[in-house]
């Protein structure tokens, strides 16, 4: 992310995840999902091109003092506060937040016509939008995916939003997804057209048995089930793949109610009712090798152009369905390949007439007889989960990705793993304060010199979930491997006693909820 020195930014951010809002009640500390990017904010807007931010969230940032601090100083390497440009720095970081746990949508909140909090924040980003622009800044409105709400805000505020328009919100459904890659001659896995009956589910599904294929994933064709979550695996077994005729079509439909859903808070009643509303395709299950799941990060520009941001491989929970984490870059076996596809998507995006904003391509790649395939999975027209850490990295290390993705300083190669998915029952009570200050005091923290190092990032989850995340920089894979790998083992030690923050008195530790089991301890809306 390079900004203009000529012309500084000023930018408010409204970090909205627009999912379903059932499901984001159930997904794992969701409603912080907003706070990702802060810190790659304030890395790439104030530190490196001397900007403001406005960063709003809901619910409050917890520590959020600490958190600012600890992201000021990121560049420095040492403690905020300590000279007269982190104190600078700091004063350009403005943070807004609203006292609301729902789970409603950020927007949603920011905007709720009777809320008192919400017209106090409003009246903020008007103040805020008035000073920067009267003093020549840029300002704009940033915001995660299109989203009717926002861009209604951003009219009202007289700035340009960052995402394509809402109207164009159906393009990343998953059906539309298999229309633009049959268009750009990207390989899909053989599936149907968009069902909307369980009978019309089940003859598809029947012709994908009689081609041979016995798992078969059923996906709900809507962009508001984001990272797999309205997905459902049926598997079919020897007594109904004997079948022929209308026997098969018979013996899939008595099966299908015994799919399993990704999001296991989903009946199949409920994924009926999902079916009759909006939709389902099934896709054979691509099997038979080696199996990754790399990801195309896009842009598209004013000018009608479409850049290449960045390439990774995927981490996946819940049956390899439900993201929670990445390594970057995608492996070089396919990584030229991967950025040709990507970019044929934006290009059909821009003749589908969507003129701006962010996009990801999600694919399938399998290894047989040692050559490398990939499959087109899934279009998402808005930010993704990739974004925050890529954004976080060529921050700290002042560059952006090479041509054939990589990102080199002065002839150095350096790579990561990040998670959003650090989750553990006993984490629950710890302070983004403790976790701030046991990483800086530890051979962990990053290293501006070498370039190598933890961030820690979605640090509010951890007191009442137990969850947070970070980004693990080294100059080789086995490099970051070890840094999550000593991260866990770190944060293990804070939880059991060997804390090395602040004492919290017992009254403002977190509640401890029912315990979760680990699969929807990994959820995460991608």
């Amino acid at each position: 992310m390079t900004e203009n020195p000529r012309r500084p930014v000023a930018s408010i951010h409204i970090e909205s995840r627009e999912c379903d809002p059932q499901l984001l009640e159930r997904l794992t500390g969701a409603t912080y999902f907003p706070e990702r990017l802060l810190g790659a904010t304030i890395v790439n807007t104030v530190l490196r091109g001397g900007g403001h931010v406005l960063y709003v969230t809901a619910p409050l940032i917890v520590d959020a003092d600490q958190q600012v601090d600890y992201y000021v100083s990121l560049l420095s390497g040492g403690p905020s506060g300590t000279s007269e440009e982190r104190r600078d720095a700091r004063e350009r970081v403005q943070l807004v937040s609203l006292d609301d746990v729902s789970s409603r949508w950020l927007s949603e909140k920011v905007l709720d016509p009777a809320g008192e909090q919400a017209a106090t924040a409003r009246e903020a980003l008007r103040d805020f939008v008035k000073v920067h622009r009267s003093a020549g800044a840029d300002a704009r409105l940033s915001y995660f995916e299109p989203s009717r709400p926002l861009e209604s805000l951003a009219r009202e505020l007289g700035v340009p939003g960052t995402q394509s328009s809402s109207v164009h919100i159906p393009r990343g459904s998953k059906h539309s997804s298999r229309e633009i890659f049959a268009a750009t001659g990207i390989p899909v896995a053989p599936g149907t057209g968009l069902c909307h009956s369980v009978a019309e589910l089940a003859v598809g599904a029947a012709a994908l048995v009689r081609a041979g294929h016995r798992r078969i994933l059923l996906k709900i064709d809507s962009a508001t089930y984001g990272g797999g979550l309205g997905n459902a695996l049926l598997e079919v077994g020897d007594d109904v793949a004997l079948m022929s005729g209308d026997a098969l079509v018979e013996g899939v439909l008595a099966a299908l109610p015994q799919a399993t859903p990704v999001d296991s808070k989903i009946s199949w009643d409920d994924f009926v009712g999902l079916l009759e509303e909006s939709g389902v395709i099934a896709e054979a299950w691509i099997e038979g090798g080696d199996v990754s799941s790399p990801s195309f990060q896009g842009r598209l520009t004013e000018g009608g152009g479409v850049e290449a941001i960045s390439t990774h491989d995927q981490v996946f929970g819940a049956q390899g369905q439900s993201y929670t984490g990445c390594v970057f870059p995608a492996r070089v076996d396919y990584r030229s390949v991967l950025v040709d596809y990507g970019l044929r998507v934006g290009r059909a995006l821009l003749e589908l007439g969507v003129d701006s904003g962010e996009y990801g391509v999600d694919f399938l790649a399998l290894r047989s007889e040692g050559e490398w395939r990939l499959w087109g999975c899934e279009v998402n027209l808005r930010a993704t989960a990739t974004k925050h850490p890529f954004t976080m990295a060529t921050g700290l290390l002042g560059v952006a990705a090479t041509h054939d993705g990589r990102l080199v300083v002065e002839g150095t190669e350096y790579v990561y793993q990040a998670s959003d998915g650090i989750v553990a029952p006993h984490y629950r009570g710890l302070r983004p304060a403790q976790l701030i200050e046991a990483v800086t005091n530890s051979p962990l923290a990053y290293d501006p010199d070498r370039g190598t190092g933890v961030v820690l990032h979605l640090m509010s989850s951890v007191l009442h979930h137990g969850k947070f995340g970070a980004l693990c920089i080294g100059t080789d894979h086995a490099e970051a491997a070890e840094l999550m790998r000593r991260l866990r083992e770190l944060a293990d030690t804070l939880a059991s006693g060997g804390r090395t923050g602040p004492t919290i008195p017992h009254s403002q530790t977190a509640p401890s909820p029912s315990p979760q089991t680990h699969r929807d301890a990994v959820m995460d809306a991608h």
